[in-house]
């Protein structure tokens, strides 16, 4: 916890960057600016930074003051698991280099390895220093350069194999890593696959984690913000039906043509049958026939010119309707052609942040799993509906956090990384020792103001695991923030993450997580349930993956402009081309390994 003077500090950096930043905002929204602004939004550009420099050092600070002993630390991590960091020494002209290896496990003496390097007698090489660096940039391309395996071998031997022996001897199965400085910001289950990885910020948080939670699994899910705010206004996501069949064309001088009906409208029901899909209406149709029936009441569904849900009903002759249907589910169908409508509109428009309809999907599966759900869609995904949660103290009531949002990490600027809320809401005024509404949520917000008391804060977005370098402490920023304000894991994302494998990832994780999928008989650790998600996003073949994706909208990545429709990611390789439907469009390191967990794995 902070000590007085820490809080006085804080306060005083929080105090002073607030109208800073409204500022600086100010000026780059205007389109031309004086000498006299441009020298002004230069002097506030260069007082927020040295402010930033000031709550990095505070934050490092915390992190670091009374340091847990050796054997606290030790204690701390359970039989079956060790603590694996890397310490990587240079000095200034690069003439004196020492790379170890450090492995810590329950009882005896910390294990250290050192590192050769490619070099003649095992010295260290330009190439050696730069291949962590050089494997991450590779791992953020969709389609990876030609020697991606090779760059994962050679790591592996540099950084794993020796202490893979050791690791081996003592039955290890399960790496806390700290990746600092070089290894900072690499999934290192991509060059380890054989152990599950969590990663921590050092072997003092694991000494001194938070009390789980003792209360019910309760979530609180924040997706689909508005971003593209005219196509908000064209057609609200909200007016969606709860189930059915979306009619897509009327059949010339059918039954429906002459009753009235129009394309567009939603069949919900079928005499007593609830439609969820085209096989439930044939089963609806041929029961009432065998019944004997004449009519049938079917219950239609419509959005009126005000944008108000409406029902009716209908009775219809037993027998074919006349009607051409959508074979998706009618909430996907609408809302696939409501993101085409609005994805032509918008290609002259240069919207800044495209829409994410993928994360709708994603929030509403998990919202399934848990009896006690706060969900926000739409313009209540906003800023200031957060805070006043945040403000009441009921974010602290919430086992479970999950964003689904677009993300921008900042690896510059210490707690600069965002997460983007809706994008329709008016910037506020500034408040003293408040947040700023400026749409988004900063890792610096969460460490000024949010208390939490959650088990798991998932971070479903671009670039949420990036932040400036912390030297021991990893990378300051999501990571450190959320779990400095109260919550004992935290999973984010490494690079720009795609929508459609991000919210296939999710809900696999989730339902590890709670055991809530065939073949669990009871809940899985969060490490290992994201282990598997991972493991199965990345074996999907591609008939697989175009039945499940069916159900989504959008696909495109999270934190990019994109216009494409969704495809799955094509074969770039012979042996994927020769593949055919057996080609695992997932399987590449960028789609499945951007999400870590930092913090408590259990």
């Amino acid at each position: 916890t902070f000590s007085a003077d820490q809080q006085t500090r804080q306060s005083r950096i929080v105090n002073e960057l607030s109208p800073i930043e409204k500022r600086i905002a100010v000026l780059v929204g205007r389109p031309n600016l004086t000498d006299e602004e441009n020298n002004e939004l230069t002097e506030r550009i260069a007082a927020r930074g040295r402010l930033n420099v000031e709550l990095a050092e505070l934050a490092a600070e915390l992190s670091t003051q009374e340091v847990s002993d050796f054997g606290a630390i030790q204690q701390a991590i359970p039989a079956g698991h060790a603590l694996l960091t890397w310490v990587d020494v240079i000095s200034r002209e690069g003439n004196l280099q020492e790379h170890w290896a450090c492995v810590l496990t329950f009882d005896g003496e910390p294990f250290w390895a050192s590192l050769p390097g490619s070099g003649e007698n095992g010295k260290w090489t330009k190439v050696d220093v730069q291949l962590p660096g050089k494997l991450r940039e590779s791992l953020t391309q969709p389609v990876p350069p030609s020697n991606l395996q090779e760059s994962i071998e050679q790591l592996r031997r540099q950084r794993i194999e020796p202490v893979l022996t050791h690791l081996k001897e003592n039955g290890i199965t399960q790496l806390y890593v700290v990746g600092v400085e070089q290894m900072a910001g690499l999934p290192v289950e991509v060059i380890a696959p054989e152990f599950t990885i969590s990663y921590i910020p050092s072997g003092t948080f694991l000494a001194r984690l938070p009390e789980k939670p003792n209360f019910e699994n309760s979530l609180f899910a924040v997706g689909d913000p508005i971003y593209e705010i005219e196509k908000a206004k064209q057609r609200e996501l909200t007016a969606l039906p709860p189930h059915g069949l979306l009619i897509d064309a009327l059949a010339p001088g059918g039954k429906a043509e002459e009753l009235g009906l129009n394309p567009g409208q939603v069949l919900l029901q079928y005499a007593e049958s609830k439609l969820n899909s085209i096989d439930d209406l044939r089963a609806a149709i041929q029961t009432a026939s065998e019944a004997g029936a004449k009519t049938a009441a079917v219950i239609l569904w419509r959005v009126d010119d005000g944008d108000k849900a409406t029902e009716q009903v209908v009775e219809f002759p037993v027998g074919p309707l006349g009607v051409i249907l959508s074979p998706d589910p009618a909430p996907i169908a609408l809302a696939n052609r409501r993101e085409s409508e609005a994805l032509f509109a918008s290609i002259s428009r240069g919207d800044v942040w495209r829409d994410l309809p993928g994360t709708r999907y994603e929030v509403q599966k998990l919202r399934e799993l848990f009896p006690n759900a706060t969900v926000l869609l739409d313009n209540k995904a906003s800023e200031a509906v957060v805070d006043s949660l945040r403000n009441s103290g009921d974010l602290g009531l919430f086992r479970y956090l999950h964003f689904a949002t677009h993300g921008k990490g900042n690896s510059v600027t210490a707690f600069e990384s965002k997460l983007i809320l809706s994008q329709d809401q008016p910037k506020d005024e500034i408040k003293p020792g408040e947040p700023w509404y400026n749409n988004e949520i900063s890792a610096r917000e969460v460490l000024d103001f949010w208390n939490l008391n959650a088990d798991l804060v998932t971070l479903s977005a671009c670039q949420t695991g990036l932040g400036r370098q912390g030297g021991g402490e990893g990378l300051l920023g999501f990571a450190q923030a959320f779990l400095l304000s109260g919550a004992r894991s935290v999973c984010l994302s490494l690079w720009e993450v795609d929508d459609i494998a991000t919210a296939l990832l999710m809900q696999r994780f989730y339902q590890n997580l709670l055991g809530q999928r065939d073949g669990l008989i009871s809940p899985m650790p969060k490490a290992k349930a994201l282990e598997e998600a991972k493991h199965w996003l990345r074996n999907l073949n591609a008939t697989e993956a175009t039945a499940l994706t069916a159900k989504l909208t959008g696909g495109i990545a999270r934190g990019t402009r994109s216009e494409k429709k969704f495809k799955l990611p094509p074969p770039s390789t012979p042996t994927e081309i020769a593949a055919g439907d057996d080609y695992k469009p997932y399987a590449r390191p960028h789609y499945w390994s951007a999400f870590i967990l930092i913090g408590e794995p259990e």
